[in-house]
């Protein structure tokens, strides 16, 4: 009997500085680039995404009628000279988006096909979504978690708060077991506190609708939420040709199968589990995105929010 171990290990470590997780050509690629929440936020600075408060210094929203005391800076002339009515222009403010990125650290997310490890690509992918949320001016947070919340970052701005998420995601590591009902719960608390949009990036491997629940209390808040489900080629092609051992990354478990008897069984419940997940975000009300590992990481993602600045924007 041959026996084949499947790959468990990272196959590159991210050894490079945190100023080099987003630079050259895809950093100048993302300039153009936004975070979007399709709900209403409040924020302190200016930003692309709309307040539910009314100011005077932005896009033009309505007409109101003329109150006695108003400034009549605002007052428009226009419609005064052409209907005899009174009204003052109101605008809309543009504010900044909380954005409050979390990564799946458990061991599961060290499995690595023939490239990059889930977990390095979760990391570079991370670093992409925080680099958009800095150039945009967007107050943002990072969490990780598998069996509780670890490394938190709380909210801020700025170069310095980027390299500080930068140096968080470069340090951790992804080990040991998943509890996505006290990793995931304490790692949304930021997200539970401030409207914004929260960003899940995760291999999702618990109950489908166990994670549409915990995901979408963001949304019961007023806040918007993505679900990333990161997920290695070869884990729904299932292309083992030998009797392989396989090695469980969050336990001691160990099994021995041959792929050939039951490539077809997994696939169809593979499947079954990543449309499972669809469906539970859809019923939550909130976006599930399929991002498959591979060398031009930042690619999908990239591709993804472009299409969402085109929805929402």
């Amino acid at each position: 009997m041959a026996i084949a171990d499947a790959p468990p290990t990272e196959s590159d470590a991210l050894s490079a500085g945190p100023e080099r997780l987003v630079e050259g050509t895809l950093a100048d690629r993302l300039r153009h680039l936004e975070l979007f929440s399709r709900w209403k936020v409040e924020g302190m600075l200016h930003g692309p995404n709309r307040s539910p408060l009314i100011g005077f210094n932005s896009d033009f929203r309505q007409h109101r009628a003329y109150f006695p005391g108003d400034s009549l800076k605002h007052f428009d002339w226009r419609v005064y000279a052409r209907t005899g009515r009174q009204v003052v222009r109101q605008y809309e403010e543009t504010t900044n988006v909380r954005v409050h990125v979390v990564v799946d650290a458990s061991g599961s997310m060290k499995y690595a096909g023939e490239g990059r490890s889930k977990w390095d690509f979760a990391v570079r992918n991370a670093a992409v979504l925080l680099y958009v949320a800095f150039l945009r001016r967007d107050a943002f947070s990072l969490s990780g978690f598998a069996t509780a919340r670890e490394r938190h970052i709380g909210f801020g701005t700025g170069h310095g708060h980027l390299l500080r998420c930068f140096r968080s995601l470069l340090s951790a590591g992804a080990e040991g077991a998943t509890d996505f009902d006290a990793g995931m719960g304490g790692a949304l608390g930021g997200s539970l506190r401030h409207k914004g949009l929260t960003v899940v990036l995760s291999d999702c491997m618990d109950d489908p609708e166990n994670i549409g629940k915990k995901i979408a209390r963001v949304r019961s808040r007023g806040g918007d939420a993505v679900l990333f489900q990161v997920m290695d080629p070869s884990e729904r092609s299932f292309d083992f040709n030998l009797i392989t051992r396989f090695h469980d990354l969050e336990g001691p478990e160990i099994l021995v199968v041959d792929p050939a008897l039951m490539r077809s069984a997994y696939q169809r419940t593979f499947d079954d589990h990543v449309e499972g997940l669809r469906a539970a975000c859809r019923r939550h009300g909130f976006d599930h995105h399929v991002l498959s590992v591979r060398d031009d990481y930042a690619e999908p993602l990239v591709a993804y929010l472009r299409w969402r600045m085109e929805r929402f924007g």
